[in-house]
C-alpha cells in the first residue's frame, strides 16, 4: 500500500509502495476498508469467501458466501463490502437464455488460459457482507418490465438502501439502461430504469460505471455506456427518486428516457478509464481527436463552486481569465444545456422541440458550432505530437463561459467547470486515476508512477 496525502503534507518528493503482508491463500479481488485495512475475496467452487484484514495484514473476520460463481470488482460502503454473484437457488425464467458474456467476468476467469466456464449462469444477485455485523445480505437484480436485460457486475451503492447497475437491453428495441433499485428484498416498489437507446455500436454498449475512489457515495453517477464515445452524468436523486421522474408515453414500458432530464442528466462526449475516475464532485476524463491525440480533464460539477463563478461581474472573470493566460491555463465553465448524439452532433436541450428558439439563440449555437468545426479543423492539419502536452498548447487559453441564455439562468442549471490538465510526460490517460487530493499515474513494472496534487 501507499499513502498518497502524507507526503503532501511533510513537502516529501516520494510516495513509496510497502509491503503489507503476504497472504496465505489467493485473493482474487481486493479493496481497502476504510478504518479497518482491507477486504478480499476468494473464489473456490463453494462460493466466495470475504476476508477482512487490518492495515497490517491480520485477518479480522471472514464469511463464506454460497454461490456457482462470482463476477466484477468488490464495491465498498462504510463497513459493507459487496460483489455480484449467482446464487445457488435455481434460475429465474426471466433470467433464462439472456445472450451474455458474463463469464468473463468471472473472479477466476484469466484471459487465454481459461476456456472451460459455464456460459449459461444468470448474475442475478448482488452479495453483501457487513464486515462489522458478520450479516450477510443477498439482493436480487431486478429485470425490467420490456424484456431482459444484460450487466457486466458493475454496480454501486447509492445510499444504504439503493443500487444502480449499469446495463442494456438484451433484445429489442436494445440500448443502454442505468438501472436504480431497492437493496431492501421486501420493498415493493418499482425500479427506476434510465434509459440511452441510440449508441455508435449497438452490439457493442458498454456496462460500465465511472469507479469511485471513496467509500461513501458522492452526488453524482457517472455512466460509461456508449464504448468510450459518449458518457452521461446523472444527480443521484434523480435516481435516489428524491427528485421526480415519470415514464411518458413515448417512452418504452417500464424505462424513462435520460435524454427528458436535462437538469439532472448530461451526456457529453468524454471517456472515463477503467481505473477510480469518479472523486466526490470530481471527474476524470479525456478525449482523442480524429490524429489520436488524447486531451485529459478534470470535470467539477460542485454546484456551489459552479455559482460562484457564474456570480463574477465582466471584470472580474476578465482578471480570472488573464491569470489563468498567464499561468497557461484553459477552464470551462459550462451550463448550456445540450446532448451529445452517436454521431457528435449537439441538441439543444435550452428550446427543446417542439419549441422555438428566439433568432438571437440560434444565431449563438451557429458560433459555437463553427467554433468548434474549426477546432476540429486545426487539429486536422497539426498531428506531429501524440502527447497530451501538446492537445493544451492548441487549447485557447484562459476561461470561456458556456452559459445558458439568460432567461434560464435561474437557477443555475446542472452544470460543470472543465479544467484542461497539463501533465508533463503523461501520454498513457488509461493509467491515470483520481482522489480527494490528487491525480496519480500508475507505476509500471519499469517505471515509477507520478503524484500530481490539487492546489
Amino acid at each position: 500500500m501507499a499513502n498518497t496525502t502524507s507526503p503532501r503534507d511533510t513537502q516529501s518528493e516520494t510516495v513509496s509502495l510497502e509491503r503489507v503482508a503476504e497472504l496465505d491463500y489467493a485473493a482474487h479481488r481486493l479493496a481497502i476498508l476504510p478504518n479497518v485495512g482491507f477486504v478480499t475475496a476468494e473464489w473456490r467452487n463453494s462460493g466466495v469467501y470475504f476476508r477482512a484484514h487490518s492495515g497490517t495484514g491480520e485477518l479480522l473476520r471472514e464469511r463464506h458466501c454460497p454461490a456457482q460463481a462470482s463476477y466484477g470488482g468488490l464495491y465498498v460502503l462504510g463497513p459493507t463490502v459487496s460483489l455480484c454473484v449467482t446464487s445457488r437457488d435455481p434460475v429465474p425464467p426471466n433470467w433464462e437464455n439472456v445472450p451474455s458474456a458474463i463469464h468473463y467476468h468471472c473472479l477466476d476467469y484469466e484471459a487465454g488460459y481459461t476456456n472451460d466456464l459455464p456460459n449459461n449462469l444468470a448474475a442475478e444477485t448482488i452479495a453483501t457482507w457487513n464486515t462489522d455485523s458478520g450479516d450477510l445480505h443477498m439482493v436480487k437484480i431486478p429485470q425490467t418490465r420490456l424484456g431482459r436485460i444484460k450487466h457486466s457486475a458493475d454496480f454501486q451503492y447509492i445510499s444504504p438502501h439503493k443500487i444502480v447497475l449499469a446495463s442494456s437491453l438484451a433484445f429489442e428495441p436494445f440500448g443502454a439502461v442505468l438501472c436504480g433499485f431497492s437493496a431492501n428484498a421486501e420493498d415493493e416498489e418499482e425500479p427506476l430504469n434510465f434509459y440511452l437507446g441510440q449508441h455508435t455500436d449497438p452490439d457493442g454498449i458498454s456496462h460500465n460505471l465511472g469507479r469511485t475512489s471513496t467509500s461513501t457515495p458522492g452526488p453524482i453517477i457517472v455512466h460509461d455506456h456508449d464504448s468510450g464515445s459518449r458518457i452521461t452524468i446523472f444527480k443521484i436523486e434523480l435516481l435516489l427518486g428524491d427528485i421526480p421522474s415519470s415514464a411518458t408515453t413515448q417512452d418504452p414500458p417500464g424505462l424513462r428516457k435520460a435524454f427528458n432530464y436535462p437538469n439532472d442528466a448530461r451526456t457529453i462526449k468524454f471517456r472515463v478509464s477503467r481505473m477510480p475516475s469518479v472523486s466526490a464532485t470530481r471527474v476524470l476524463v479525456n478525449s482523442k481527436d480524429v490524429a489520436g491525440r488524447t486531451t485529459i480533464f478534470v470535470l467539477d460539477f460542485n454546484q456551489t463552486l459552479l455559482a460562484s463563478l457564474l456570480s463574477k461581474q465582466p471584470s472580474e472573470r476578465a482578471d480570472w481569465s488573464a491569470q489563468l493566460v498567464d499561468g497557461r491555463a484553459q477552464v470551462k465553465v459550462v451550463t448550456r444545456r445540450s446532448h451529445c448524439a452517436v454521431d457528435g452532433e449537439i441538441f439543444d436541450q435550452e428550446y427543446p422541440w417542439p419549441q422555438r428558439a428566439p433568432p438571437e439563440w440560434e444565431a449563438h449555437l451557429d458560433t459555437i458550432l463553427k467554433e468548434d468545426e474549426d477546432e476540429d479543423e486545426d487539429e486536422d492539419m497539426d498531428d506531429s505530437d501524440e502527447s497530451s502536452d501538446s492537445d493544451v498548447e492548441a487549447l485557447p487559453l484562459g476561461v470561456e463561459f458556456d452559459e445558458a441564455p439568460e432567461e434560464h439562468r435561474e437557477p443555475v442549471p446542472f452544470g460543470y467547470v472543465q479544467t484542461t490538465l497539463c501533465l508533463e510526460g503523461v501520454t498513457k490517460a488509461e493509467r491515470l486515476t483520481i482522489t480527494q487530493h490528487a491525480i496519480l499515474e500508475l507505476p509500471e513494472p519499469t517505471k515509477n508512477g507520478r503524484v500530481f496534487y490539487f492546489e
